[in-house]
């Protein structure tokens, strides 16, 4: 089974989070926790769009023969014609 795309996005998911904690300090008048939630919240989503993108490497498919590959054309047919490969997500193949 297919995760919903919703628990995969984990920048939103924090979001969501430091929202409902914001309105649960705001409503006991916790300024300074209110503001170190948040400082949090985008550490983390800068830490984790920084780390996210390091670890992925480009994977091309290519449109001629299928064979999916990191370079700039295909390895095996020297095509340049090429397709974003991924797995995972609805992006791609």
């Amino acid at each position: 089974m297919k995760p919903k795309a919703y628990q995969n996005n984990v920048p939103r998911n924090v979001i969501i989070l430091a929202t409902i904690v914001t309105v649960i300090f705001g409503m006991f008048r916790l300024v300074l926790f209110l503001i170190l939630v948040w400082v949090a919240a985008l550490t983390f989503i800068i830490a984790y769009q920084y780390n996210s993108t390091r670890k992925a490497k480009g994977n091309f498919v290519c449109l001629d023969c299928a064979t999916i590959h990191q370079d700039a054309s295909c390895p095996k047919c020297g095509s340049r014609l090429k397709k974003i490969y991924s797995q995972g997500d609805k992006y791609g193949i």
